[in-house]
């Protein structure tokens, strides 16, 4: 049952809201995704999995848990949580496009796990996205062009309307694919096409690597090798959490940090 202290058990099916309450208040997670983030976390070794990658929850096992809360992500989870409101079981669904975004969700989740708000938000900028908060008197002006891109086949790359558009705009990353129109079924991501990228001709390229060493080879082929970001050395690896998906307080620290080094 829910107190005047906030909610008792809660169900989080995203690594983010899952990283964010083990800040706030951790023993009251009583189930959470399976993610690679998590491997090495012993202080959540011991609560229940109920979900892997993109496979939906198993509802079977979330409601063995008598969760009084279950947190998603909007858009992904909304069949499962539409179920559990159906239940009475009460649900949060979350979207998280921007730094903004991320300071209102910890508020939020701050006033409901605990009933009030404890000042969480403060504590997580100082020791867990401090790198994300550098003055911008420090920052580069945006002088060089810089494309990211977030898969090669087809070739995607984000928009100002996406959470790593706004981390490249608040790092003053001129991002050449900040005012296009995204027209792929990926909301904040636009569709290139190689012709765009030779014409652009960025001084700069972002890589996103889902898997270790996933483009050994790029830049081996006539159309990167020519480009300038490719010839002055100057691409970029970034993982996929923390600049696409930002997983993690961890994941978007460690991206703030390499972004600030470009």
């Amino acid at each position: 049952q829910t107190t005047e202290s906030g909610k008792k058990r809660i169900v989080s099916l995203t690594s983010l809201s899952t990283d964010i309450i083990r800040n706030i208040s951790p023993e009251k997670l009583v189930g959470i995704p399976d993610s690679s983030l998590f491997k090495k976390s012993e202080d959540l070794k011991l609560i229940r999995r109920v979900s892997k990658g993109r496979t939906p929850p198993n509802i079977e096992n979330i409601i063995e848990l008598k969760p009084d809360l279950v947190i998603g992500s909007n858009g992904f989870h909304d069949k499962v949580l539409s179920r559990f409101n159906s239940m009475g079981i009460e649900t949060l669904s979350y979207e998280v496009r921007n730094l903004y975004q991320l300071e209102k969700f910890i508020n939020t989740l701050d006033l409901i796990v605990n009933g009030r708000n404890t000042n969480i938000l403060e504590k997580i900028k100082s020791e867990e996205i401090n790198r994300c908060l550098v003055s911008s008197d420090t920052l580069s002006k945006g002088s060089n062009n810089i494309v990211v891109l977030a898969s090669i086949k087809p070739i995607l790359s984000p928009n100002s309307l996406s959470w790593s558009g706004n981390l490249l705009d608040r790092f003053n990353l001129n991002n050449l694919t900040k005012d296009l129109e995204s027209k792929s079924q990926f909301k904040g991501y636009v569709n290139l096409s190689s012709e765009w990228i030779i014409k652009s001709n960025p001084d700069k390229i972002i890589i996103i690597e889902t898997s270790k060493d996933q483009y050994k080879e790029f830049g081996e082929d006539t159309f990167w090798s020519n480009l300038k970001a490719v010839k002055n050395n100057n691409v970029y690896k970034f993982d996929y959490y923390g600049m696409i998906n930002p997983g993690s307080l961890s994941s978007i620290n460690n991206t703030c940090k390499k972004l600030n080094q470009i």
